[in-house]
Parts: structure tokens; sequence; C-alpha cells
């Protein structure tokens, strides 16, 4: 599959708009009448933390989406089981576009037969789009066991919670994942990021954006705009050797002036070791 990776210097919310639609229209995309918009809403919390998707970001690529004659429906879990419904409230969300709790559906178990994973209790309305194109909208932000939260640990809102089956072996299992769940489009929210923690954020203000039609490959350009070896985050490198992604290729000195160096906190980072 042919992919490139476009990273836009946006300064504030105000101008994201421009360059989701300049996205949609440089990406030939294969999308369908009915699409899944995946935001990471970990927790209710103000969107300027750098905790989750801001909503100026869904509610653009909502509008792209309805300008195209394609139905949205933004579908997100989170860490406790109202986290989705009160963002969709807060964020006025349902006004725009059909909203879906992932936490509060029918789960259905599917066969893997990954590596690590073998089977996995996925939420109905992501089982009815299972291996089918859809939009994921992670936050750039790290986290104490995969070092960075973006595009391809974004698929984990998907799952049944609490997914602690997914934390032994979690970079394996991640990958196995994409088997399911590989985004058509990823759009990564690091106008504002997170840096500390990824439940506890202390946000950092980037101001750019990441897009691109394979996950893999805007995962390794966000993470080394964090200031990360990409080579160093286990998943990314596991991800990019089993579908043939050159990082060699993709992360280059281009973006270099537009790196700021995100870091864990001390906690996180003893929790990322016990995660091992």
């Amino acid at each position: 599959m042919k992919f490139k990776v476009i990273v836009g210097k946006i300064e504030d919310y105000g101008k994201v708009d421009k360059f989701i639609e300049e996205v949609f229209d440089q990406f030939d995309v294969k999308l369908e009448d009915e699409i899944i918009v995946k935001p990471n809403f970990l927790k209710f919390d103000d969107p300027m933390n750098g905790c989750i998707t801001h909503p100026s970001i869904i509610k653009a690529v909502v509008k792209v989406l309805k300008d195209w004659g394609i139905k949205p429906i933004i579908a997100e879990g989170g860490f406790r089981k109202n986290a989705a419904d009160e963002c969709f409230s807060a964020f006025k969300l349902k006004e725009i576009a059909e909203c879906v709790n992932l936490n509060k559906e029918e789960f259905i178990k599917v066969e893997v037969n990954g590596k690590s994973l073998k089977n996995v209790p996925i939420a109905k309305t992501a089982f009815k789009s299972l291996n089918k194109p859809f939009v994921s909208l992670p936050k750039m932000k790290v986290h104490g066991l995969t070092k960075v939260t973006l595009g391809i640990k974004n698929n984990m809102g998907f799952l049944k919670k609490p997914a602690m089956y997914m934390h032994f072996k979690i970079h394996q299992k991640l990958v196995d994942l994409l088997k399911l769940f590989n985004p058509a489009l990823t759009l990564i929210d690091g106008v504002i990021g997170g840096t500390s923690s990824e439940m506890r954020t202390k946000p950092i203000k980037h101001g750019v954006m990441v897009a691109s039609n394979n996950v893999i490959a805007a995962d390794a350009v966000a993470a080394s705009l964090m200031g990360f070896n990409v080579k160093e985050i286990e998943h990314i490198k596991l991800a990019a050797h089993q579908y043939k992604v050159d990082l060699n290729l993709i992360v280059n000195e281009n973006i270099e002036e537009l790196k700021i160096d995100y870091s864990l906190s001390f906690l996180s980072r003893g929790l990322g070791l016990l995660g091992t």
C-alpha cells in the first residue's frame, strides 16, 4: 500500500479545519457510506489539558465526512464507564453526529490468532465495522507502559474494560490488534500534547498535527516529534517489521525543528517497568 505522512504546523485549534480539509483532499482514502470516527476520550477532561482529543478536530472531521456524503459515527469507551458520554454531552457532539459509548454495548469475542493476542472481546458497534475503514483521532501523549499512546494504541478503545489482559506483552498485542482494526486515516492531535503521564497529563503547546493513511507511519513520525527514538518504542518497531514499513524512510530531518521532548513522570516510568 502506498502511504504518506503530512505534518501540519498549527498554532491553535481555531486553525485545524483548513488542515483537515487539505488532508482529506490529498489522501485517496477509500471510505464507505457509514464509518466510525474514533477519538481518545480516556476520561472527561478539559481538552486543553492535553489528555483527550480536542473536540474541534472531531467536529472538523465530521463536517468533511458529511460534505462527502458519509455518515460519521463517533465511537469511544474511555477508562470509566461514563467517560465517553460525559465528553459527548459537554462538547455537544451529539448535535452533529450519532455518538456511541462503546463501554455500554454488548461485547462479542473475536478470534485474533495473533502472536500474543488470541481472542478479544470488542464492542458491538466496533464488531459491525470490523476490517472496515475508520478514522482514528488519537492524542499525542505519553504512556507508562508503551512510552507513547498514539494511533496504534487508540484501538484499545474498542475493547471491553478493564483491559488489563492487554498489559502482559502489550507491545505485541497492540500489533496483533491491527489485524482487526487498521484505520484508513489517522490524524494525531498534537496542537496541545500531553506529557508526564497518560491520565494526569501536563499540557505542552506543541502546535502540530500528524496525518497519514498508514497508522504505523503516523505513529512513527509523531513519536519522533515527541523526542523519542522510534526504534526504541517496541510496538511501533514490531508493527513496522510485520507490515513492512521502513522507518528510515519516514522519520527524517525535515521535522527536526518541530520536535519537543516529552517525558514520563517518575511514577509512570516505574509502572512501565512493571508492565514489561
